[in-house]
Parts: structure tokens; sequence; C-alpha cells
């Protein structure tokens, strides 16, 4: 017959684990209905005085190949709506008190700065190909940012693509102003059509303008917006 303290210990092996997605402000509230990676996947928050980690309880301690999208669609929906830090895929902490003592404690001021920056704001990718499988040219890249450029906070070389005859750039800029990113790069495409297509996907969580030593490679392929 095990003693209460053996019994104990196993419950706490078994609990689940929590999956942190990323750092919002405090007073965000979670939607009843999401869903995070594993199981049982019941999303909440745990705050700190201006910030909070959103999180899932999951039976997961590795990654699965599908979660890295499931991880980045959680992200782009809060982004949309509120400023996120978003952290790596496959971040998981065995407890509430970890999440204290280790992340949220002791990067406070960090978090809250960079979340009242991004106040408003959101990621949007924006990919330059060309059909005819050639590369990106200079010109065409340098042409595409003085486009964005007065619409936009801030722009960055996006991830790279693997593709050869691909080129992205990362753009930081407030959701109020999409349409005006929409139609500056609709001028770009009248003049380019035949040669170079544009995409945009968008908004997302601002994964190439959060300090890169929380960041993971942001590799997977987004739908395109609008």
């Amino acid at each position: 017959m095990p003693v209460p303290g053996e019994q104990s210990q196993g419950a706490r092996l078994r609990a689940p684990a929590l999956y942190v997605y990323g750092i919002v402000p405090a007073d965000v509230e979670v939607d009843e209905h999401a869903q995070g990676v594993g199981e049982p996947g019941t999303m909440r928050v745990i705050r700190h005085r201006e910030i909070a980690a959103l999180v899932s309880e999951t039976d997961r301690t590795t990654p699965r190949p599908a979660d890295g999208a499931a991880h980045e669609d959680l992200l782009d929906a809060v982004a949309a709506e509120v400023p996120v830090f978003p952290l790596p895929c496959g971040t998981v902490v065995p407890d509430r008190t970890a999440i204290l003592d280790d992340l949220l404690k002791p990067r406070h001021d960090e978090f809250a700065h960079t979340l009242r920056e991004l106040e408003g704001r959101a990621e949007y990718l924006v990919e330059l190909r060309y059909p005819d499988q050639e590369r990106p040219r200079e010109p065409d890249v340098r042409a595409l940012v003085e486009a964005l450029t007065p619409v936009s906070v801030r722009l960055s070389p996006g991830r790279p693509t693997g593709r050869r005859d691909t080129a992205r750039l990362a753009v930081l800029a407030e959701t109020r102003r999409a349409g005006e990113l929409e139609s500056a790069l609709d001028t770009l495409a009248e003049g380019w059509a035949g040669r170079i297509e544009l995409r945009l996907f968008g908004p997302l969580a601002p994964y190439d303008f959060t300090p890169s030593d929380h960041q993971a490679d942001h590799k997977s392929d987004h739908k395109p917006s609008g």
C-alpha cells in the first residue's frame, strides 16, 4: 500500500503540464471555446501585475508536427485583437509557479514595455514571387520597401522561405491602416502583373518584431489575408 507522500508525487507526475503560447496584457480574457495544443487543451491566463501568460493544460512534453500550425493560428487570432509577445512553439513548463518565477516575474518590465509598443499593431508578411523562377531582384525589393514605408511602423526581412524565387518582407503596421497597406500592394501588383506575384499574410503575431532570443524559427506557411 503506497504511503501518502508517494501517492501525491505520482499525482503530480500525471498532472497536465502548461503549454505557453505567449505573453498578453493582464486584462485579456480567454474565449471559453478556445482550444489549445494537446489534451485537455483548456485555455487560461496566468497573471502577474500588468502582464499574463496565455497557456493551456497539455499532456505533451515534446511538440508534434501539427502543433506548430495550431500554435501560430491561436497567436495570430489573438494578435488581431490585442498585443501579444509570441513564444516559440513547444514551450512547456511544469506548473503555474514555474511560469511566475521563471518567466513573468523576472521579465515583467521587458514584456510590459514590448506590449505597450505593440498596442494597436500587428505583423503583416508580404511575399514577392517570380513565376519564371528567377531570383528576386534588388531593385524590386527596394521598390517594395519604398512603397510600404509610409504605411508601416517598421520593416524587417522576412524569414527565409527555402525557395530561390521568393523573397519576404515583414511589416509591423497599425491594424487600422491595413487597408492602406493593401492599397499600396495593389498599386505595385498592377505594375508588376505577369512578372511578379505579391501575396499578403496577416494580421499575424509579431514574430519578426520581438527579441530573437525568445523565438524559434518561424517557417510555416500562412494563409493570405483577405
